[in-house]
C-alpha cells in the first residue's frame, strides 16, 4: 500500500478530465483560447483506446477518444465516449459536456481502492489490463458529480 506521506493526496492533480461530444471542436475552441497544444504524437491530435474493465461492478467494454494538452503543471484531458457503456457516456447523457473528473497518479491504485472502499467510497468504473497501466474512477461527488480518478503511471 502507498505510504501516507507519499500519497497522491499530497501532490498536485495530474490532469483534469472533461467529457465532450465532439473532441475536434473542443480542441479547436481550447487551442483558440491558448490552451494546449493538444497532441497524441507528432501526427495525431487524438487517439482512441479500447477498454475492458468494469462499470458498476459488472464486466464492460468501451472505446474512448482522448487528447491531452498542458494547462500549466496539469494536463487538460478531453474525452469523447466513442462506443459502449462507460462512465463518461453516463455523465454526458445526464449532465452534458463539462468537468468529469480530477485525476492523480498512484503507484498503488489497487491499494488505494481497498483503503477508500473500506471507508465507504464506491468504484464507478475501473480497468486493469495485464501489462498496462490501470485506472479507476470513484463515484462522483455531491458537488457537481465530479469523479476522482486514480491512474497508474
Amino acid at each position: 500500500m502507498t505510504d501516507p506521506g507519499t500519497s497522491f493526496r499530497n501532490t498536485l492533480p495530474h490532469h483534469v478530465g472533461v467529457v465532450v461530444r465532439d473532441i475536434n471542436k473542443a480542441i479547436a475552441h481550447l487551442e483558440a483560447l491558448g490552451f494546449g497544444p493538444f497532441m497524441f504524437d507528432d501526427d495525431h491530435k487524438t487517439f482512441t483506446i479500447d477498454f475492458k474493465g468494469e462499470l458498476h461492478g459488472e464486466p464492460a467494454e468501451w472505446k474512448t477518444t482522448i487528447s491531452n494538452g498542458q494547462m500549466g503543471d496539469v494536463q487538460l484531458e478531453l474525452l469523447e465516449p466513442t462506443e459502449g457503456p462507460q462512465a463518461l457516456k453516463e455523465t454526458l447523457d445526464a449532465q452534458g459536456e463539462g468537468l468529469h473528473h480530477i485525476g492523480w497518479l498512484s503507484s498503488d491504485v489497487k491499494g488505494e481502492i481497498e483503503k477508500a472502499t473500506a471507508k465507504g467510497a464506491k468504484v464507478w468504473t475501473s480497468s486493469f489490463p495485464e501489462g498496462q497501466p490501470g485506472f479507476c474512477y470513484f463515484e462522483g461527488t455531491g458537488l457537481g458529480n465530479i469523479a476522482i480518478e486514480l491512474r497508474e503511471p
